[in-house]
């Protein structure tokens, strides 16, 4: 089946993005851009929000990268000067990006950027806030975000099904589960990547349209990771870019749940449904 369009809401094409287990270093540079815009948007970074990003990005697949790749043979006075950008960008101190040698993970940093205020913040949305409880944790120990809305979505869910549908369960409703397992990938390897697919895809039909959705405060799926998967989609036609369109909002994983995002994504899946269908 040839589609018209395809729409990808704070997704992932390429596991290895988000993965630093896997050896790939890749995944801190994916993270600082949006590290940046969680520090503008709580008032620890200042400036003009869109140069910030756009400088962090240029670091985080400059410099940064470089001295990532070089591991234990990067010099001191090296490293200290890439921490100390890194402090510039994100206001963690740079002696805590040492200790951490110059790779934090999301959960560290939900946990560090607003540890003198004894707050964490959140994974699918971190602009949201809680009190850390305790203060001593190296990561963050919870979502203050998905806490924010699970109950709502369980509950909502659970009411269609037996009021609308007629359905009638006793069992709660799963939002994120480990019970649904195991996932089928139809890969092998472990690091998932349908980058090529997408790529194919739009190769094979020259009318195929793509809108990427992302919210600057995702932790969850970062807006840099599409974008890294993007431009390492080294087989699509120069011709076939233009198909491809970008759409950031303020919120999170789920924008939609922000009142000023819910109203532009709306216009802006509309343009892109209409424009499409031509």
């Amino acid at each position: 089946m040839q589609l018209n369009g395809v729409i990808l809401l704070s997704s992932l094409l390429d596991f290895a993005t988000l993965d630093s287990e896997s050896g790939s270093e890749i995944s801190h540079s994916v993270f600082l851009p949006s590290y940046a815009a969680i520090s503008h948007f709580h008032g620890n970074v200042s400036g003009d929000r869109e140069k910030l990003i756009t400088e962090a990005t240029e670091f985080a697949f400059g410099e940064y990268a470089t001295a990532l790749i070089k591991g234990n043979a990067l010099p001191d006075d090296a490293a200290n000067q890439t921490a100390n950008r890194l402090e510039k960008f994100t206001s963690i101190p740079a002696s805590v990006w040492l200790r951490y040698r110059l790779r934090i993970e999301p959960a560290v940093f939900r946990a560090e950027l607003l540890r003198a205020e004894g707050k964490v913040i959140g994974r699918f949305d971190a602009r949201v806030t809680a009190d850390a409880g305790n203060m001593t944790a190296r990561a963050a120990e919870f979502d203050p975000s998905y806490a924010l809305v699970y109950g709502a979505f369980s509950t909502a869910m659970m009411d269609y099904l037996s009021r609308d549908l007629g359905y009638d369960e006793d069992r709660p409703y799963e939002i994120l589960t480990d019970k649904v397992f195991p996932w089928r990938w139809d890969a092998n390897n472990s690091v998932v990547d349908v980058s090529d697919k997408l790529a194919d895809a739009m190769r094979d039909n020259p009318h195929l349209q793509v809108l990427v959705m992302s919210g600057l405060a995702d932790l969850a799926t970062p807006a840099e990771s599409m974008a890294h998967s993007l431009r390492h989609m080294l087989d699509l036609p120069v011709s076939a870019k233009s198909r491809i369109r970008t759409a950031m909002y303020e919120g999170g994983h789920m924008f939609y749940l922000n009142p000023v995002d819910l109203k532009k994504s709306r216009a802006d899946l509309m343009e892109f449904i209409i424009g499409s269908a031509k």
